[in-house]
């Protein structure tokens, strides 16, 4: 822990491109200056020459990690998932909850209120809700006997109880009441994304029109790219407007599927995730997550009855690597801008996702084969190889 720190003589990405054998100052949670050959000042300095230093990962889409999940409502449980991801260069997350009982997601919502500013690791960036307005026909691993659409109040209620940490909305936009609340989470300043969703290319367009700005996990649990009818596919990649998550283990997506979106999307639009459940960490073998038998096995969670996959257990430093090794034309600063200012972009955090004067020192330090090395959240130094 260091309230001063001066990182010295790596390769930083900056927002208008790499900086070669350059220093990074911090005092307290701020970044103060980026360049060569900048004084100490009494401040601790690190040797990070021969390593990347960019942005700390921010994953808008995780549920859970290290046996312990979101869902549950429990302080100590958003703690564990905090200090986990920190080994992983993630310095930001929101907290994502899957379709439960309201009065649950009201007590998992108000956890994230009580742990905010205090985590031990990465800090919760604040909340998104996976549901519980989704379409049962792509419902997934979720559950379908509470899927519906929220009611105005009971969103505000949420609000409300989160201290005001709802950031991220995902809906299917064809579901009765989900016009409604759709309008009404934007008109409250929330981000939307569409997800979960079997809507048609016209019910696609009136929800852009509306007011989505986002989709939750492309291609997974939604309607694909059939050539007479785009689905939320299909118009989710050639609308250059939506920002689309892709969870990119290897079993969510293929590597040419990921290259296409990639091709498709503007820079900043593609937005890496993990959505991984408590089994992020966990060894694999047989378990029990939302309730339900699963088994992880080969880097993937599956139900165990009908081997359905059920989030994942990828990292999201694995999934920079993954994108980098699938998509080799693709620029290094393009991929880790997916999983920093791009996440940061669609939830509005402005002050962090990027390395420049006056942001949050969120910053993850990586090896040449991108490994972590360190990561540093608010300017402290969170986790150390």
């Amino acid at each position: 822990m260091s309230a001063r720190l001066l990182l010295r003589g790596g390769r930083v990405l900056a927002p208008e491109g790499w900086l070669e054998e350059a220093d990074v100052r911090i005092e307290g949670e701020s970044i103060v200056d980026i360049g060569g050959g900048l004084a100490a000042n009494g401040a601790e300095v690190r040797d990070v020459r021969g390593s990347l230093v960019v942005p700390g990962f921010i994953d808008v889409h995780i549920h859970g990690a290290d046996g312990a999940m979101c869902e549950e409502g429990e302080p100590e449980a958003l703690r564990r998932i905090s200090r986990t991801l920190a080994r992983f260069g993630v310095s930001g997350f929101l907290a994502t909850l899957a379709t439960i009982p309201f009065e649950r997601m009201k007590k998992a919502v108000a956890a994230v209120a009580a742990v905010a500013g205090s985590e031990p690791g990465a800090r919760l960036l604040g909340v998104h809700l996976e549901g519980p307005c989704l379409n049962p026909l792509r419902a997934g691993a979720q559950a379908v006997p509470w899927m519906r659409a929220l009611s105005a109040a009971e969103l505000d209620d949420l609000q409300s109880a989160s201290g005001a940490r709802i950031r991220l909305v995902t809906l299917a936009p064809e579901v009765e009441g989900a016009s409604a609340l759709l309008a009404h989470a934007v008109a409250r300043g929330i981000t939307v994304a569409v997800g979960h969703s079997d809507a048609t290319e016209e019910q696609m367009r009136a929800a852009v029109g509306a007011g989505a700005r986002h989709v939750t996990h492309l291609f997974n649990a939604m309607r694909g790219l059939h050539h007479r009818e785009p689905g939320v596919a299909g118009f989710a990649l050639t609308t250059d407007d939506l920002s689309v998550e892709l969870i990119c283990d290897g079993h969510h997506l293929a590597p040419r599927v990921v290259d296409l979106a990639f091709r498709c999307k503007p820079a900043g639009k593609a937005v890496l995730v993990s959505d991984a459940v408590a089994a992020l960490g966990m060894p694999e073998g047989d378990c029990e997550l939302f309730g339900v038998p699963c088994r992880i096995e080969n880097g993937a969670v599956r139900l165990r009855d009908g081997g359905q996959l059920a989030g994942s257990c990828l990292r999201l430093d694995a999934a920079v690597r993954n994108v980098r090794a699938w998509v080799p034309h693709l620029a290094l600063e393009e991929v880790l801008r997916a999983a920093s200012s791009a996440a940061a972009s669609v939830v509005g955090a402005s002050a962090c996702g990027h390395l420049r004067r006056g942001y949050i020192a969120d910053i993850a330090v990586l090896d040449p084969a991108l490994e972590v090395v360190a990561t540093i959240c608010r300017g402290s130094l969170i986790w150390e190889r």
